[in-house]
């Protein structure tokens, strides 16, 4: 059976269904357990994908995607902490129904929303990535430019006030991405008469050290002996559809939201889900019922991380630019893979890309089928302690370090780099951004250098065109953004003193 031209029956062969089904589990594995969080899990995974196929590779690291997002929402309805960013508003009203003595029909109303916010963002990117990536043939090298620097900027100014940091963050990411051959003329840069550096830092070792071992190392100096409690409770769900059909315009909704920001670079699941909760309980008939076990404070939250899946895709598939952290590390993958994401892929393998945006349809699927039959299990993993779950997981990251190139160099850095990440991370510098930063340093320099050779190194070509105007006025106002607000603040301060 064929759509688009893709044969839809051959993402049901048997590997392509056992590795869904084996990373829908971890991602709801890894999700559910508190601070860990989808991108750590996405980074468990990828080095165990340079074998694969592409299709199969990206398949397994979306249902990795997914079964994370909404596994965040399953230790923070048993235990109010969220295991990802995106599940955070969903312990205002999840916890408060878990408490109530109705856990399994909280974690019912969190399954059904994420399954329909998932399906309803496979839609939009099924029908408007192509869109998205034909528009996107129009831009040249100073429109890929600044778009990049456009994501980073992006990424800054959602550093919840953090602007130094995040700054710092970024300029750490774009140095590391200068390591190895350059592009343009093949000259060797910082690898310090390292062979092993003449590729540059290897992906997956540097997420390893931005992503798990400050997060491991956070775990140690806090308490290895952490164990978290969990109700016996057994209360069944006596939910019917039409519950779910009377709250679906609140789905929808959430799905919306959480589409649009999923697109735009560095906003991801967490703010989609406060921004669709924040919508939900200021529109509601009676907005005092929420943060009191309301079901609509888990739909709208629920429905719109799990959107935000898709929409983080949708910048990385028709443009390269990831739209999140974890979509950054899905593009990495690709990179892994050979492959170069952006618009041209919709000519040289239209195939794949089909393939992707099918087959994300069965990961919702999977996702909502394990959801059903593993969660009343998966608040027991949650008991595990921490003395036990550490090693494992470090295990896991030596493994996965180790094995895309085999080099112990790599993964020495690795370890130095986490060291170095994790008195960041202590220290509140966003981490996020930096390997945002990484992903895109290469596309910003080989662009900038390009424009300017092809204008003989006037930057007059930066705002020669339509495209290339509309994206320096957006750059400029990310750029000016922090600043008009602290001023507008520091404005009204003194007006409410000189009032009183």
């Amino acid at each position: 059976m064929t759509v688009f031209g893709f044969d839809i029956l051959s993402l049901f062969q048997p590997l392509n269904l056992f590795l869904c089904f084996a990373g829908v589990f971890i991602g709801l594995l890894v999700g559910a357990m508190p601070g860990l969080g989808t991108t750590l899990a996405i980074a468990l995974v990828l080095p165990f994908t340079y074998k694969l196929n592409p299709l199969t590779a990206i398949l397994l690291l979306l249902c990795v995607y997914q079964g994370a997002e909404y596994g965040g929402s399953i230790s923070a309805i048993i235990l109010g902490i969220p295991g990802t960013a995106g599940a955070a508003a969903t312990c205002l009203d999840g916890n408060i129904l878990a408490k109530a003595g109705r856990p399994s029909e909280a974690l019912r109303y969190s399954l059904t929303a994420s399954t329909i916010g998932g399906l309803f963002g496979a839609f939009v990117m099924l029908f408007f990535t192509r869109p998205v990536g034909v528009f996107a043939l129009r831009f040249s090298a100073p429109d890929y430019c600044m778009l990049g620097l456009l994501a980073c900027i992006a990424v800054i100014s959602m550093s919840k006030g953090n602007y130094i940091k995040g700054l710092v963050s970024i300029i750490l990411g774009l140095l590391l991405s200068l390591v190895g051959t350059d592009v343009i003329n093949g000259a060797v840069r910082f690898n310090f008469g390292q062979p092993e550096l003449y590729d540059g830092l290897d992906t997956v070792c540097l997420i390893v050290a931005v992503f798990a071992i400050p997060e491991l190392l956070c775990v140690i100096c806090d308490d290895l002996n952490i164990r978290y409690a969990v109700s016996s409770q057994k209360s069944k769900a006596n939910i019917t559809i039409k519950d779910h059909i009377k709250n679906l315009p609140t789905m929808l909704s959430g799905s919306i939201i959480g589409t649009i920001v999923g697109i735009f670079p560095g906003l991801g699941g967490g703010v989609a889900a406060w921004m669709s909760y924040m919508f939900t309980s200021r529109t509601a008939k009676k907005p005092e019922t929420f943060g009191k076990g309301n079901p609509k404070g888990i739909y709208a939250p629920e429905s719109a991380n799990n959107a935000s899946v898709a929409g983080s895709m949708i910048p990385m598939l028709s443009m390269g630019i990831p739209g999140s952290s974890a979509a950054a590390l899905i593009g990495a993958a690709f990179t892994m893979q050979g492959i170069q994401v952006g618009p041209m892929l919709f000519n040289t393998d239209s195939q794949l890309l089909y393939g992707i945006f099918f087959g994300f349809f069965l990961s919702v699927i999977l996702l909502y089928l394990l959801g059903r039959l593993l969660t009343p299990f998966f608040s027991r993993i949650l008991v595990v302690r921490n003395a036990f779950l550490v090693p494992i997981l470090l295990i896991l990251c030596i493994i996965g370090g180790f094995a895309t190139k085999k080099q112990f160099l790599q993964l020495w850095i690795a370890l130095a780099l986490g060291v170095l990440f994790f008195f960041m991370k202590r220290s509140h510098y966003p981490l996020a951004p930096l390997i945002i930063a990484f992903i895109l340093g290469p596309i910003i320099e080989k662009n900038f250098r390009r424009a300017l050779t092809l204008s003989n190194g006037s930057f007059s070509i930066f705002h020669q065109t339509a495209c290339s105007r509309v994206i320096l006025v957006i750059l400029l106002a990310f750029v000016l953004y922090p600043f008009i607000r602290t001023a507008i603040s520091f404005w009204r301060e003194k007006r409410n003193k000189t009032g009183k």
